[in-house]
């Protein structure tokens, strides 16, 4: 959100709100006057604070757009509102131009748009209570680690009954042999349809929350120590886990490392070699030498070495091997391990911290942000799916669906059918939101774009499955596109986006870029403005340059004798060239060299040993301009102000500016 971000740091911070409308004259037809009584009011118009042109800025957009932008919140003065008035008006005018310019008709503008727009909607499009809830869920998981085995039988999401069951029948059966006493690693090595089962026997290690998919991780937490899970389904097939240790998390650890690597190749000799070298270490640690010496001498991570072989914090679910983990985990603080081995080669850890899992507090944001990325936001999404259908009377029409289905053939289980024009030109209904309809021929396009290569699958059950996934996006889609009109926060933040991201390009082409790509422009305004950037008093003097001692000592005499520059150079470099070379400069006392020289006058040795420089000081010159390559930044800063300067002064004769100076008077109170 980078342009929207540099808008809050503007004067009104771009927060800009849709203008009010006034109110319809009503065309109902006059009805029997009820008794005075119960009359209403009559609402008050809306009370306009300014107009620009033949646009109108009402009071509550004002005051609404002033109290977000206002840092301490506190009521407005007078002062601040005037001040506000002035900055408020710059920007619809800006706005203004910009949409006159069509610059919101702009593929660019639109696209990026549309990306704010989804990141302000996902809020909408969630059930907090089950989000928080969620977010909760994976922080309590995250305080307990487990270690378990599993094994899987492959199993398609939108596979046939039959397929299905059949699947479930093989899980229910092997889990029925391990109850009994078989020995699961066994069971997992012979039948498991995951192949890593051959090399690790089912086994899963340590995890914890977000390690593994949702309902995998749910399945793992909800079976005590030493049991073995009911056959349960992901989108991988059929699975039981066997959960063989539970534990509180370990948190994360910060170690300092010494390593001599040999490689997974190495050879004997090379092994015994670095385990030699290894213990040597150790003991020189033991009898007093500092670990950050022996890094420096022995270690080989080139990762930590440079460091004093500190590591970052890494906890018992990082990538690292198991011993090495196991290790760190086992220290105490200040404890150095044993040389120990891992396939990398010979470690040497020292515990330097330990910390435990942060507060809920510290946490809760980053979890929300994994939550939102991880299969669990899913679940929260598709309760408001269902809220959504059941607020906008929804309807799905099955035999509509079953003829897409029957018009669907084997080749999208290979993700090639193309729908024909039959189905492209079928308007009736699979599905209703209120009174919006969505078609055979709607439908048949999201089959097409969402086909998958599934050969042997059921081509029905694909079909009932997507229908599903087509239902709950179209009722998320259609909230969304309701937004605007249920939510007026979110009206009022889609036009700040919308009106941010006007003027920034606007601005970047009328100002900022322009400031920059116009050099004539900018040269022009220094030269008009040049006696703005000036020089403070300087010390003007030479600087000497020698090839060797003998050169400066000779060019120093003839300084001293009052010879020019000119002269002495003509003198020692005819012998050879580039013996000496002279360079005027201009220094301000606040310049190192300068305080130094300030109060010199003719030849003055440097002060660094063995110089090969020395200096001949004519005096102070006074304030004079600087060129513009010595204060671009400064002009370039001051030529983007006056541009800004001109061109409001342009829009302000464009769109003349009217206050309703009463109503300013009264705002707030």
């Amino acid at each position: 959100m980078k342009r929207y971000s540099f808008l809050l740091g503007v004067a009104i911070t771009l927060a800009v709100t849709t203008q009010a409308q006034q109110p319809k004259k009503s065309t109902k037809p006059a009805v029997k006057p009820a008794p005075v009584t119960a009359a209403k009011p009559i609402p008050a118009p809306p009370q306009w604070v300014f107009t620009f042109g033949s646009d109108t800025v009402y009071r509550a957009e004002f005051e609404r757009l002033l109290s977000k932008n206002k840092k301490d919140k506190e009521v407005p003065t007078q002062a601040e509102i005037v001040e506000y008035l002035e900055l408020y008006q710059n920007f619809k005018m800006k706005v203004k131009e910009a949409e006159i310019m069509k610059l919101d008709t702009l593929a660019s503008f639109k696209q990026e748009l549309a990306g704010y727009r989804k990141q302000l909607a996902n809020p909408y499009l969630t059930d907090k209570k089950v989000s928080d809830a969620l977010v909760r869920e994976a922080y309590e998981r995250m305080k307990e680690e487990i270690n378990a085995s599993h094994i899987l039988i492959n199993c398609a999401e939108n596979a046939s009954p039959k397929d299905t069951l059949a699947a479930y029948n093989k899980i229910a059966a092997i889990r029925n042999r391990a109850v009994k006493g078989e020995s699961f690693d066994s069971l997992a090595v012979q039948n498991s349809e995951d192949p890593s089962a051959i090399k690790n026997f089912g086994s899963l290690g340590w995890f914890t929350s977000f390690n593994m998919i949702y309902p995998f991780e749910t399945q793992a937490y909800n079976t005590p120590k030493g049991q073995i899970s009911q056959p349960f389904r992901t989108r991988f097939g059929y699975h039981i886990v066997k959960v063989i240790d539970r534990r509180p998390a370990r948190g994360e650890v910060k170690v300092q490392h010494i390593m001599l690597q040999t490689g997974g190749s190495a050879n004997t000799e090379v092994i015994q070699d670095a385990r030699v070298k290894a213990d040597s270490i150790y003991a020189q640690l033991m009898a007093g030498a500092a670990f950050e010496k022996m890094v420096e001498q022995y270690s080989q991570d080139q990762g930590s070495k440079n460091n004093g072989g500190n590591m970052n914090y890494f906890s018992s679910m990082s990538n690292y091997p198991d011993l090495f983990k196991e290790t760190a985990f086992g220290l105490s603080k200040g404890e150095i391990s044993k040389p120990f081995q891992t396939e990398y080669g010979y470690h040497i850890l020292k515990l330097i911290d330990k910390r435990g899992i942060a507060e809920f507090k510290e946490v809760e944001e980053n979890i929300k942000n994994k939550v939102g990325r991880d299969s669990r936001a899913e679940s929260s999404k598709l309760v408001v799916a269902q809220r959504i259908k059941s607020q906008n009377n929804y309807k799905s029409f099955p035999a509509v669906i079953q003829e897409v289905a029957k018009g669907i053939d084997s080749t999208f289980l290979l993700a090639t059918w193309q729908p024909n024009e039959k189905l492209l030109s079928n308007t009736k209904a699979v599905m209703q939101l209120n009174d919006k309809v969505y078609t055979a021929a709607d439908f048949a396009l999201f089959l097409k774009g969402n086909q998958e290569g599934r050969p042997g699958e059921s081509v029905q059950m694909l079909v009932n499955g997507l229908f599903k996934k087509y239902s709950d996006e179209m009722a998320l889609s259609y909230e969304e596109n309701m937004l605007e009109q249920k939510y007026p926060d979110f009206k009022n933040l889609m036009q700040e986006y919308h009106d941010g991201i006007l003027l920034f390009d606007l601005t970047d082409k009328k100002v900022w870029s322009k400031a920059v790509t116009d050099t004539v422009g900018l040269e022009a305004y220094y030269e008009a403005n040049k006696q703005k950037y000036l020089w403070k008093d300087r010390v003007r003097f030479e600087t000497y340059n020698c090839l060797d001692v003998k050169v400066k000592k000779e060019a120093m005499k003839m300084a001293a004798s009052g010879k020019t520059a000119e002269q002495i150079k003509a003198k020692l470099n005819k012998k050879l060239a580039g013996s000496v070379m002279v360079t005027e400069v201009k220094l301000e006392k606040s310049e190192a060299l300068g305080n130094t020289l300030w109060n010199q006058k003719g030849v003055v040795d440097a002060t660094e040993p063995n110089s090969l420089k020395f200096y001949v000081v004519s005096g102070i010159v006074g304030p004079e301009p600087k060129a513009l390559k010595d204060t671009r930044g400064i002009v370039t800063s001051d030529y983007q102000a006056y541009l800004e300067k001109e061109w409001i002064a342009s829009l302000r004769a464009k769109y003349p500016v009217q206050v309703n100076d009463s109503v300013v008077q009264n705002l707030f109170k």
